[in-house]
Order: C-alpha cells, then structure tokens, then sequence
C-alpha cells in the first residue's frame, strides 16, 4: 500500500477506537490491526488512463501474546485514479468511522478484553510483585501499567499497587542518585553534585539526606571564602494529588521502559498467512 494510503489508514483505525471508547495503552497485548485484500486491481481502457481497485479491508483487534482473533469486521471498497495513492485514498474515503458496524466490533472486542483481565487480574498483580521482589521495578510497573481502564476492576487495583511498587522504585533511585552526589563532592565537581540532587524529589525516602548533604555542601563552600551556593531541593506544594503523582510517575518509568526495554517483535504470520 502507497505511504499516503498507509497514513490515511492509520487516521481511519484511530477514528474506529477513539469514537467508540477504546483508548491506546502503550505495550498493551491487544491490538487493532488492519488487512487488505485485493479482489481486483485494472487500468481502465481510457484517456487519460486510471487505476480501479476493488478491495476487501479487515480489521481484527487481536491478543498478540495467544495470538488469539477477539473480534473482526470487514468491508467492501471501491477507488479509482490516476495513480495507486489516489485509487488506494479513493477507497479508504468510504470508510465511515461512525458506522454502527465499527461500534459493534469495538464493543465485542471490550468485551474479550475486559473478561480476559478480570479472569487474569490475579496473575498480573502476582506477576508485578514477583518482579518488584526480585527489584525489577520497571517491568513490574510495566505490567501493571498495561492493563486498560476499560477493566475498570482490575484498572483500579493495579493503580494502587503501582503507588507502592512506584515508591520501591523511587527509594532504589534516591540512593543511587545520593551516593554519585556524594561522590562527585568529594571530587569537588559541584555541577554532577547538582545534577544528581535535583533528580530528588519529596517523595523519596533519602531526601532528608539529600538536604543534609546541601546543608554540609553550603557550609563547606562558604568557609572557603566563595558566594554562598544557592542551589535548592524541589519541594511540593500542599495541593499536590501525591498518590496521582506517584501513578503518573510510575507510568512515565513504565512507558520508558516499554520503549527500550519491552521493545519485540512480534511474528504476524499467524495472521497474514499469505
């Protein structure tokens, strides 16, 4: 398929989830996937000539992990033009995201979805504490990260497992953040020192410690006859949500981790057999 179809495609697919309530979670293991089938494809016998494309569009919302088809739907299209692109584009403008035929497919595959995570909630959240026992933070937040809010249930619990594995995860951080500033002021490069404090946030369990140091690190620079160095720890204010920010938080580590540490790639063939 053309690039410019690919994208249009693409818009149509998130047009089909976002109307009828089904968001996107990054790593999750089910996905909508879309396949094309040509039925035909001609150059018609006329001045100037034009390409005619007779096609069928499938969509599937899939588990990628059981490879497993929860719900699908197809439609007949019809393009024509002087190219590939404008035949292709020609096409996919008769796919109306609106049409009562998207909603039910979306609607079946919630449906699979929300009873898969409530027959499997257990095992995910015995899954995240298993890796947050062996300090594999990110992963564990990961996991549970990667259940939709259209499992509400399951959702709900997740989130408030993840404030504490989050807070597991912070505390590792701190220490590590902590000793390297300890260690750059004994080398005296108070610019690491900087940078290794202000990733330490109120929430952390060293950041009492923190502020010692800043204090020792303050005392010693002023002795020595230099301006008064003014860096500050961060602070947060009393309107602060902390359990909203320690999800949000945690889902900021999960998300990178999904990006460079998660990253696979799935073998498709299962479903695009040809």
């Amino acid at each position: 398929m053309p690039g410019g179809a690919q994208q249009m495609l693409q818009n149509k697919m998130m047009q089909i989830a976002t109307n009828n309530g089904l968001g996107s979670v990054a790593g999750s293991q089910f996905v909508m996937v879309p396949m094309i089938s040509i039925i035909s494809k001609d150059v018609t016998p006329t001045a100037p000539p034009m390409v005619a494309i007779n096609m069928e569009l499938s969509f599937y919302i899939v588990d990628i992990q059981s490879q497993s088809i929860f719900s699908q739907t197809s439609i007949a299209l019809k393009g024509v033009g002087k190219t590939d692109d404008a035949a292709y584009a020609q096409a996919l403008k008769n796919v109306n995201p609106r049409h009562g035929q998207f909603r039910g497919f979306i609607e079946k595959g919630k449906e699979k979805i929300i009873e898969f995570y409530n027959s499997q909630c257990d095992v995910i959240i015995s899954r995240s504490k298993a890796l947050a026992g062996q300090k594999n933070y990110e992963e564990a937040l990961y996991t549970l990260m990667s259940v939709p809010d259209i499992s509400r249930e399951c959702y709900d619990k997740c989130m408030a497992i993840s404030i504490d594995i989050y807070q597991e995860y912070a505390n590792q951080q701190c220490n590590m953040y902590l000793s390297t500033a300890k260690a750059a002021w004994a080398g005296k490069d108070l610019p690491k020192v900087e940078e290794n404090l202000g990733k330490i946030t109120p929430d952390m369990e060293c950041y009492p410690q923190a502020e010692q140091l800043i204090a020792q690190i303050t005392a010693a620079v002023e002795a020595e006859g230099a301006s008064s160095w003014s860096f500050k720890m961060k602070r947060y204010d009393d309107s602060v949500d902390m359990q909203k920010m320690k999800i949000e938080a945690g889902r900021d580590v999960a998300m990178n981790w999904a990006h460079w540490g998660a990253a696979k790639e799935f073998d498709w063939r299962w479903l695009y057999k040809n």
